[in-house]
């Protein structure tokens, strides 16, 4: 575990370039298919590239100190990522992304209770959606702006151009949140409603937008510095956070660092527009497709 330990002093660079978490994570992944040797500990076998992807995170991210077991001793404990390391994990892999591409964004949620509402949205914003209240069938929605981002209205183009570093991200959703005619069944957003809308539109972001790999990375970081994130544990395929907002119910999530998937969030927007909290986590699938209407 020497080499581990250097690397961790090495790499506890704010903002580690690209190519050295590349090569980091190629070691460790060399390194977690070794035979263990006797009085090492070993990974378990059930998610194993997923402890190699978390553990470079770790040797990635400032502060993070990598367990070491001495001989003859009890086993080193675990390495427990805090929230904001589990975020910036996630956007580490979000930036090495792929960009993908489709005739269509395809976003499908599923409730608790097993409710699926799909929609595909194609880039001149003609939507289609199928679930409960379309009694199964696939049906084609009004003119609309194509996605709702913190409230405020964008397409494709727009999303393209928004910026790729976190505080200039969070700055331009704040500016359009406050600049923007965004209303709620409550009259015009206050302070603290901006501010969750802020927090909104980073979540919608990296969960259910067609954010660039470069964009979901800063919103991830962005995320990352949110007052007083924190982590609750491995839950769903991923890792449960809980994200203050302001004074209204936090924003939960399961994300999965390993892969930068959202899989589970309590705060999505429905292809009409409407923003919905969930009391749990829905499950959320968001990709590029060529087909429509028939699953994605």
């Amino acid at each position: 575990m020497d080499d581990l330990n250097t690397l961790a002093t090495l790499l506890a660079a704010p903002e580690p370039s690209p190519e050295a978490a590349e090569r980091s994570l190629r070691r460790l992944q060399r390194r977690m298919r070794r035979p263990a040797r006797p009085r090492h500990m070993a990974w378990p076998a059930a998610g194993l590239g997923l402890a190699a992807a978390a553990t470079a995170a770790v040797l990635l991210l400032p502060g993070a100190v990598e367990p070491t077991a001495t001989p003859n001793g009890p086993p080193a404990a675990a390495v427990r990522l805090t929230g904001g390391q589990i975020l910036l994990a996630a956007a580490t892999t979000a930036a090495r992304a792929s960009e993908g591409s489709g005739a269509y964004w395809y976003v499908r949620t599923r409730s608790d209770g097993g409710d699926a509402f799909e929609s595909w949205t194609a880039r001149d914003g003609r939507t289609r959606v199928r679930g409960e209240k379309t009694a199964g069938r696939t049906v084609e929605l009004g003119p609309r702006t194509s996605f709702r981002l913190g409230g405020l209205p964008v397409d494709f183009d727009r999303l393209e151009k928004l910026p790729a570093e976190p505080d200039a991200l969070t700055a331009w959703i704040a500016d359009g949140v406050a600049r923007g005619d965004i209303t709620t069944s409550a009259g015009r957003l206050d302070a603290a409603g901006q501010e969750r809308a802020v927090l909104t539109g980073l979540v919608s972001l990296v969960s259910q937008l067609p954010a660039s790999p470069e964009v979901r990375a800063a919103a991830f970081r962005a995320l990352a510095g949110h007052p007083g994130v924190e982590s609750a544990g491995a839950a769903g395929g991923g890792e449960a956070l809980r994200i203050p907002a302001g004074d209204g119910e936090p924003v939960r999530l399961v994300v999965d660092p390993a892969t930068s998937r959202v899989r589970g969030t309590t705060f999505y927007v429905t292809a009409d527009g409407a923003e919905v909290t969930a009391e749990r986590p829905v499950t959320i699938e968001a990709r590029w497709t060529d087909a429509a209407g028939d699953g994605g």
